[in-house]
Parts: C-alpha cells; structure tokens; sequence
C-alpha cells in the first residue's frame, strides 16, 4: 500500500483523533474508512440523497400536513 500524507487544520486533526479513539481504531484505518465510505456513496448513492433537490417543492397549501392527524387518516392502511 502506497502512503499519503495529508496536511490537515488542527481542529480537524483533534476530531479524527477523538473520534478514531472512539471507535478504537488507529487514526489512518479511521481516515480510509471514512473516506472509502464517501467513495463507497458516491458509487451507490441513497435514495434521499438524489431526490434532496425534490424537498418542499410542492405546496400542499396544508401548513399542518406533516403533524395534524385529520391528514393522515386512511394513510398506510
């Protein structure tokens, strides 16, 4: 495996650092799994993510759609 170094601001440094303790794994295997993740989504892309642009496009003129009950009777039945 070829190596890379990556120059990073501290405060980022500091968050890998916690959060690879926190996982209990070394810093490097934290960083490439994360970042195989980010090309891991990119090939396979979830759902919410490509309909994102889809959000609050369409105006339903109810501005209690999403909590009145009245709106969701009959709804998933």
């Amino acid at each position: 495996m070829k190596t890379l170094t990556l120059k990073v601001p501290a405060s980022l440094l500091t968050w890998l650092k916690q959060e690879a303790r926190r996982a209990k794994r070394p810093k490097s295997t934290f960083a490439r799994e994360l970042l195989q993740q980010q090309v891991d989504q990119k090939k396979n892309p979830l759902v919410l993510d490509l309909a994102s642009d889809l959000r609050g496009c369409v105006d339903s003129g109810l501005k209690d759609l999403s909590y009145n009950k009245k709106h969701l009777k009959g709804f998933g039945t």
